[in-house]
């Protein structure tokens, strides 16, 4: 294990006290850290008021004060505001829910094997808490797959609507599209563009519905707010999910692109994923671009 010059001081929440003494010797071997253990919330928030750690090592379950009120205690402190926090338990669903907004903190399924938990230590006591990150993860890209199968499948009657695996779209490559509905969205904790993207003749089958029939011979007349009223449905079914997981998404006006091949981000060179959709109708794309803030 590296050692930085200044040895650093980790917060032990564990009320089982023969655990305790087995794992806080292997942790100080492994680690080389000051090791402070506490046996319940209340000590824990009382040990976190009055001392700066580098990281807090907690149980989910714990007497008096549970793990989520820990790392409110946490976070309410000046010293303690950003230190990473590394909560252990059985079942990390419930509270990764109340805890969608902190930032710094990993939840571990316990058992935990102390060599794996001894280098998740290692590295958030060394990780550079001033830098903002933000991962396109399966929690933040599978509500847009959702939400676009929803509202194709009810807006347009798209049928045999299957999402193909999403990819990295390589740079300066054009897709076959020639109309998209775009939105660029922030936050807090990132900003970008989403768009859903067609090919006209795609577009025309899809849109053809929307008009009850009515057939139109260009994407340019009656039919060209429809790819923005299709974005902004996705969006809005999206966004209600996120926000309810602490994204805080902000509203968007969306807009409509057109032009063979065109490109959502302009002159951006920043990474798009994009997530392909067959239909019997054809092949259709969502497109997301965001970037931490």
């Amino acid at each position: 294990m590296n050692q930085s010059t200044t040895q650093k001081t980790i917060l032990i929440v564990e009320p089982d006290k023969e655990y305790r003494e087995l794992i806080v010797p292997t942790l100080k071997e492994l680690t080389q850290m000051i090791i402070i253990t506490a046996k319940d919330g209340t000590e824990a928030s009382g040990k976190i008021r009055r001392q700066k750690f580098d990281l807090i090592l907690t149980e989910y379950d714990v007497p008096k004060l549970d793990g989520v009120e820990i790392i409110k205690a946490a976070r309410d402190t000046k010293d303690n505001l950003l230190t990473p926090i590394i909560m252990l338990s059985t079942e990390i669903e419930k509270p990764k829910l109340y805890t969608r907004e902190v930032k710094n903190l990993e939840f571990l399924k316990k058992p935990v094997d102390v060599e794996f938990l001894s280098s998740k230590i290692e590295f958030w006591s060394n990780k550079d808490l001033t830098r903002k990150e933000f991962k396109l993860d399966v929690d933040f890209i599978n509500p847009f797959i959702d939400s676009a199968i929803e509202t194709l499948q009810t807006m347009c009657k798209a049928s045999n609507l299957v999402p193909s695996t999403p990819y990295l779209l390589e740079k300066d490559k054009k897709l076959d599209i020639d109309i998209s509905g775009t939105l660029a969205i922030s936050s807090p904790y990132f900003k970008g563009v989403i768009s859903i993207s067609f090919a006209d003749t795609v577009y025309q089958k899809l849109v053809t519905t929307i008009l009850k029939g009515k057939e139109e011979k260009s994407s340019k007349v009656d039919n060209k707010d429809a790819a923005a009223e299709m974005i902004n449905i996705v969006f809005g079914k999206t966004k209600a999910d996120l926000n309810s997981k602490g994204y805080k998404l902000e509203r968007a006006i969306p807009k409509v692109m057109r032009g063979a091949g065109h490109n959502i981000l302009g002159a951006s060179k920043l990474p798009v994923l994009l997530l392909p959709f067959n239909s019997n109708e054809g092949e259709f794309f969502i497109q997301i671009c965001v970037q931490a803030t």
